[in-house]
């Protein structure tokens, strides 16, 4: 209990949550304004999916599917190799290589054009705080910068506005985002708040959901992506009633909230 304790009051995040939840009380989050994934996907280029971590992509599998059904070509940047996780015996090398691995084999089942690992080390977490790689987001938005230039996306999908679970490393994708764009490209966040979702704790709370995609057409595709992150099927199965198949049909609605381009986030 002390350890818990410990832990969340010398984690900045706790404050700014706790703070957002007495704001929410005052000045609510602004309502949905629906948006139609052709109306996004009118402009020419690829989609890009900045990330935080192998894994992090299946919380948009629904949409990339979607992106492949349509023809539309799409690209994965992930911060780490997710070396920082639960590490099943092995050491955090061999976790790194087999995480980078199993993106791989996940983005190759959604359909991805490529995959780039932007080369960061993902920290050991705590049992009760988790951390962000050693890299400001400033200096991370001029790597991301060069990955724009270099793709010329017309769309960016990544982390929302509280980091799902507050997650530093989430964040911390989400803000470098935001930088790097400046604003003149259409941004999706992933996990905006659902009304009775199965799942709350894993949406970010304060992101309304101005588009949502039906992926249940899409549970094959979903669950061959599922299944190529093996090291992490304790974890999904866990929130899913203990099977990847009720993960994956808890979250097949998926929403997201939409940032327009040359609007300030």
């Amino acid at each position: 209990m002390w350890s818990k304790l410990s832990q969340r009051l010398t984690d900045p995040l706790f404050y700014r949550k706790r703070g957002l939840q007495l704001l929410r009380k005052i000045r609510p989050p602004r309502a949905p304004r629906p948006v139609a994934l052709e109306h996004l996907l009118e402009k020419p280029g690829p989609v890009l999916v900045a990330i935080a971590h192998p894994d992090d992509e299946l919380f948009a599998s629904g949409l990339l599917c979607e992106l492949t059904a349509r023809g539309r070509e799409f690209h994965l940047a992930c911060l780490t190799r997710g070396e920082g996780g639960i590490t099943g015996g092995v050491t955090r090398e061999e976790l790194g290589r087999r995480r980078e691995a199993e993106l791989r084999a996940s983005a190759a089942a959604l359909g991805a054009a490529s995959v780039e690992f932007l080369g960061h080390i993902d920290p050991l977490g705590k049992a009760h705080r988790t951390f962000a790689p050693d890299v400001s987001a400033s200096d991370l938005a001029a790597q991301l910068a060069g990955l724009l230039e270099q793709l010329r996306p017309s769309l960016i999908v990544t982390h929302g506005s509280g980091g799902e679970y507050w997650h530093p490393a989430h964040l911390l994708v989400h803000h470098a985002v935001f930088q790097a764009s400046g604003n003149a490209r259409d941004i999706l966040t992933i996990h905006a708040w659902q009304e009775n979702h199965a799942l709350p704790g894993l949406l970010n709370r304060d992101d309304p959901a101005d588009l949502v995609i039906d992926a249940t057409s899409h549970r094959d595709q979903r669950l061959a992506a599922f299944r190529a992150h093996a090291s992490q099927h304790d974890y999904f199965a866990g929130h899913g009633g203990g099977s990847l198949e009720g993960f994956i049909d808890l979250t097949a609605r998926e929403a997201y909230r939409h940032y327009p381009a040359a609007i300030v986030a």
